[in-house]
């Protein structure tokens, strides 16, 4: 007797189980790692070492984000800007002025340092989507 109203709490625990509500389950899908090339590699590390203090790539900080601006400036325009910036602003180059006066006359660092292709390794990083 025993056994028999064992199995038959048994069958209606399991009957039960099958009716229970279940917490919805979260599908988490992982975004793919996004493998640099060498310059955008390059591009990271000069990024930290001469722009983070500064910049982010997306959103602004003590100067604009950079993610875009080859959309928003010529090429030749930002070479310019990053080797020295004031004289720029000195000569009344528009762009410069207003970027100047947005924020709120603070100096870019100048850096001649940087060559032309530390710049675009630079921009080749900055410019990946989020």
């Amino acid at each position: 007797m025993i056994l028999v109203i064992f199995c038959a709490a048994f069958l209606v625990a399991h009957e039960q189980q099958k009716y229970a509500i279940q917490a919805p389950v979260e599908v988490v899908v992982a975004a793919a790692a996004i493998v640099l090339t060498e310059q955008q590699d390059l591009g990271k590390s000069i990024f930290k070492t001469n722009c983070a203090s500064c910049h982010n790539r997306y959103k602004k900080a003590v100067g604009p984000a950079l993610y875009g601006v080859t959309g928003r400036r010529d090429m030749e325009w930002i070479y310019t800007w990053i080797y020295n910036s004031a004289d720029m602003i000195k000569s009344g180059d528009a762009q410069a002025v207003a970027l100047y006066q947005e924020y709120k006359q603070s100096n870019m660092n100048a850096f001649p340092q940087l060559s032309k292709t530390d710049v675009d390794a630079i921009l080749s990083w900055v410019e990946l989507p989020k």
